[in-house]
């Protein structure tokens, strides 16, 4: 087994962009994840990657703490870049499930053939296993490419649950599942041994765009002690 490893970035200038992309295009990342949340004139870092090689692009726009201030006005502002996104290339695109008109959304993102993600993101738990089986059967019910359940762990054992969670649930629609802080690192290194398509790094140390996220260096490392396990945890 080879796990994949998605590379999430936050460049503020098509130049970082730019970087970036190509940095991740060296370490072999499987997937780029673009946050538009901090870039400025993303128009012209668009007009730049499309010049670049780089591995398969997710489109992201999750600005911090836009999860707490909902806003009709700011949900479309957000969903136009990843609009201009999928024109740019993107293949794929993260959209948060409490994005308002979300079936609209949907509809659009399908029209223009792009790959949806449909995730949600509990930022202060990590819910129970029977919570979280009714979150991803909520999300299934969409019909989206992949499902994405991020949760906050508050110990140790969260990490078990999030991972049984993934490892009950991961047939049918893809699943990426596993819990934010340093304390769930466990559940981001082992998602894919329990069934996730791939699980999230960040390019170096100081550049992570979630709390606990390891660097796609020290997952890879990682792997490669681990070995072609096909499961690790029960």
């Amino acid at each position: 087994m080879n796990p994949k490893i998605c590379v999430s970035i936050t460049p503020d200038t098509s130049s970082g962009l730019a970087i970036c992309s190509r940095r991740a295009e060296e370490l072999s990342a499987d997937f780029l994840e673009v946050r538009f949340d901090k870039l400025h004139n993303y128009s012209k870092a668009l007009k730049e990657l499309s010049k670049i090689e780089t591995p398969p692009l997710i489109a992201t726009n999750r600005p911090f703490l836009s999860h707490k201030i909902p806003n009709s006005r700011i949900d479309e502002q957000l969903f136009n870049v990843l609009l201009d996104g999928v024109n740019a290339g993107f293949e794929y695109v993260d959209l948060d499930f409490e994005t308002g008109n979300l079936a609209s959304k949907l509809d659009q993102l399908r029209r223009r053939n792009a790959k949806i993600i449909l995730s949600t993101h509990d930022y202060s738990r990590t819910p129970n296993l029977r919570q979280l089986r009714s979150i991803i059967e909520t999300l299934r019910s969409n019909k989206p490419d992949v499902c994405k359940v991020i949760t906050t762990a508050r110990s140790a054992a969260d990490n078990l649950v999030v991972l049984n969670a993934l490892e009950k649930n991961h047939d049918g629609i893809p699943l990426v599942c596993f819990a934010m802080g340093e304390t769930g690192v466990w559940s981001r290194i082992l998602a894919p041994f329990h069934g996730a398509p791939f699980t999230y790094a960040s390019l170096e140390k100081g550049s992570e765009t979630a709390p606990g996220q390891p660097t796609i260096s020290e997952l890879r490392e990682i792997y490669s002690i681990l070995g072609p396990q096909e499961k690790v945890l029960r």
